[in-house]
C-alpha cells in the first residue's frame, strides 16, 4: 500500500494549495473539510469528511501541500472506511 501511495504522489498530482487539516486525535475543527488519517516524514493521507475520498499530501519542500488521490486496484477512489 506504501508503494502505491509513493507511486500515485510521484506521478498524478491532482490539486495543489495549503489548508488547515485536522488530526484524527484532536478536537473538531468546524471549518476543515479534512482529517488527516495517517502522517509520515514526507506525506500526510486526509480525509474528505463528506465524500470519504482519500488523499495523500506532500509534505515535500518542493511541492508541498500537493493533493493526490488515491485509489485502488481498478483506479476507483479509496472511501475511509474508519480505524481498524
Amino acid at each position: 500500500m506504501k508503494r502505491v501511495i509513493l507511486m500515485i504522489m510521484l506521478t498524478a498530482a491532482l490539486v495543489t494549495g495549503c489548508a488547515e487539516v485536522e488530526s484524527a486525535q484532536s478536537e473538531p475543527v468546524e471549518v476543515s473539510r479534512f482529517m488527516e488519517v495517517e502522517n509520515s516524514w514526507n506525506w500526510r493521507v486526509v480525509v474528505d469528511r463528506e465524500t470519504g475520498v482519500m488523499y495523500a499530501v506532500s509534505n515535500g519542500s518542493y511541492n508541498i501541500g500537493t493533493f493526490t488521490l488515491l485509489v485502488d486496484a481498478d483506479g476507483k477512489p479509496l472511501i475511509w472506511k474508519g480505524a481498524k
